[in-house]
C-alpha cells in the first residue's frame, strides 16, 4: 500500500488551528487497479504524478470542509477515461486515446472523523462517468487539467453530497 499524507491548507501559515480538514489519501494495491497505465513517462514517474494530482484534488475538496476534521481516503481502484494505444503511425511512441466507451471510474473508501477522533461519516464509493464526454472541453477544463473527466466526476460527486448535507459544510 503506497500512503500519502496531505495536509489540506495554506502550507507555512499554520497558526494553533488548521485551515481546512486534512486529508490523507491511501493509495492500495495501484498494481491491480484497472487503468492507471502510463503512454509517455516511465511507470513510476508516471504513477507518482498521477498519486499527487489526485491527492491535490482531495486536498482542495477538504479546504470545502469545517476545520478540525480529518478525511482519510483509500483509493481501491482507478480506471483512467481512455486508453493506451499504439498509434497507427510508426512511431513507436505510446499515447492515451479517449473514446466514449473509455469512461473514467473511480473506487474508495472513506472515513470522517472530527478532532476528538469521533466518526463522523464513513462510505464506500463507486463512480463511474458514462456520459463524460457530453460535456464542453471548457465546461471540465480539458486543456489546462491534467485529469480533467476524472476531476469533473469526483467534484460533483462531492458537490452533491455536500448539497444532500451528506458531508459537512465549511
Amino acid at each position: 500500500m503506497i500512503v500519502v499524507g496531505l495536509w489540506a491548507g495554506l502550507s507555512g501559515l499554520w497558526a494553533q488551528t488548521a485551515l481546512a480538514a486534512d486529508v490523507k489519501v491511501n493509495w492500495q494495491d495501484p498494481s491491480k487497479y484497472t487503468d492507471i497505465n502510463p503512454a509517455e513517462q516511465n511507470k513510476d514517474e508516471f504513477e507518482r504524478n498521477l498519486f499527487n494530482a489526485f491527492n491535490g484534488m482531495f486536498a482542495a475538496l477538504g479546504q470545502k470542509m469545517p476545520d478540525n476534521l480529518h478525511w482519510e481516503i483509500t483509493v481501491t481502484d482507478l480506471d483512467l477515461a481512455g486508453e493506451v494505444r499504439q498509434p497507427p503511425a510508426a512511431s513507436g511512441q505510446l499515447m492515451r486515446v479517449v473514446r466514449n466507451t473509455d469512461r473514467p471510474a473511480i473506487t474508495f473508501s472513506y472515513k470522517l472523523t472530527d478532532a476528538q477522533g469521533q466518526l463522523v461519516k464513513q462510505d464506500t464509493v463507486d463512480l463511474k462517468d458514462p456520459t463524460f464526454m457530453a460535456r464542453s472541453p471548457k465546461m471540465i477544463g480539458l486543456r489546462i487539467k491534467p485529469y480533467p473527466y476524472e476531476q469533473y466526476m469526483i467534484n460533483r460527486w462531492f458537490e452533491e453530497q455536500q448539497n444532500q448535507k451528506l458531508l459537512p459544510v465549511k
